[in-house]
């Protein structure tokens, strides 16, 4: 039976209540400093005001909150999320200078070690000369000038981080010639816990039993990318991206036998107003391809 969305988004709330009001938030001797942002932004979530929610929201990551207080915050996001993926969280519109805009946060599985990370990508018309994102209230994570292709897309990425990008309030800064600074407040969930996808062998991998139904979300969506090692560019020499049927195994290619990069990711789509958040999980190494014999060397 289908529930309708107030009585979805009621059960969602006493869940958060229940996490809320438990002996150990009575016992935190600074918790009704800040309960009326929270009751606030439960009054805001049952009245369907998506966009005041997540203002204060940020208002309540800004107040430093404890361990309870911020896991309630991450599901207040989440419920808020499920209205409509994230859409109508924000009606800050980005400049015209910067039309596409979004935040990856990246787990990669090499065969060695985990690699973690941060970037911001988009599509730009201008010059922008820096870029930076710091987890409030000083921690940064990431500053540079971006690559900018021909096409005016643009990334930039932190270098390794120690520990995975958690849950909290981010001030993302991007300058550019001529332009105002754009700044903006990103708040992100927790990342997932495990990791999805892993090897099997040198081109066959197993996920885990992943909701494909992600409710107002797009699908996730499996991303095959096949690399040259001698292509210090690191262009894809091939790739592909299903968001259902999902391949556990690297088809025949008419590539030449020699050694490449393979890479497989689960990418998760969700938005903050206009821009783009995405968690990826992906696992890489290197294979030996040998054409239609298809013989594992690696």
């Amino acid at each position: 039976m289908r529930i309708n969305k107030p009585k979805r988004w009621f059960m969602g709330l006493l869940l958060v209540h229940s996490t809320l009001f438990s002996s150990s938030a009575f016992a935190a001797s600074d918790w009704f400093i800040s309960k009326d942002l929270y009751t606030m932004a439960h009054k805001e979530l049952l009245e369907d005001d998506t966009a005041a929610v997540f203002q204060t929201i940020i208002q309540a990551w800004q107040q430093s909150p404890n361990s309870v207080e911020a896991n309630n915050l991450d599901q207040l996001l989440n419920l808020a999320i499920s209205e409509d993926c994230g859409h109508s969280l924000e009606r800050k519109v980005l400049p015209t200078w910067l039309p596409k805009l979004s935040i990856e946060r990246q787990a990669e599985q090499n065969l060695n070690q985990q690699l973690l990370k941060i970037s911001v990508v988009g599509l730009t018309r201008s010059d922008i000369t820096n870029i930076s994102l710091t987890k409030w209230p000083n921690k940064p994570l990431l500053r540079g000038a971006p690559f900018i292709d021909d096409g005016g897309y643009f990334s930039v990425e932190s270098q390794r981080l120690d520990e995975p990008v958690s849950a909290g309030l981010y001030k993302l800064s991007i300058t550019a010639v001529n332009k105002p600074a754009w700044v903006g407040w990103i708040v992100l969930t927790t990342p997932a816990d495990k990791q999805e996808i892993s090897w099997k062998d040198s081109k066959t991998w197993r996920i885990d039993n992943i909701n494909k139904n992600s409710g107002n979300c797009p699908a996730p969506t499996l991303s095959i990318k096949l690399y040259d090692l001698n292509d210090t560019t690191w262009h894809a020499i091939w790739s592909q991206e299903s968001d259902s049927d999902w391949p556990t195994t690297l088809p025949k290619l008419n590539f030449p036998e020699g050694r490449y990069w393979l890479s497989v990711g689960v990418v998760k789509t969700r938005w903050q107003g206009e821009i783009s958040i995405l968690d990826i999980q992906r696992i890489t190494r290197p294979v030996d391809y040998v054409g239609d014999d298809d013989e594992d060397n690696g």
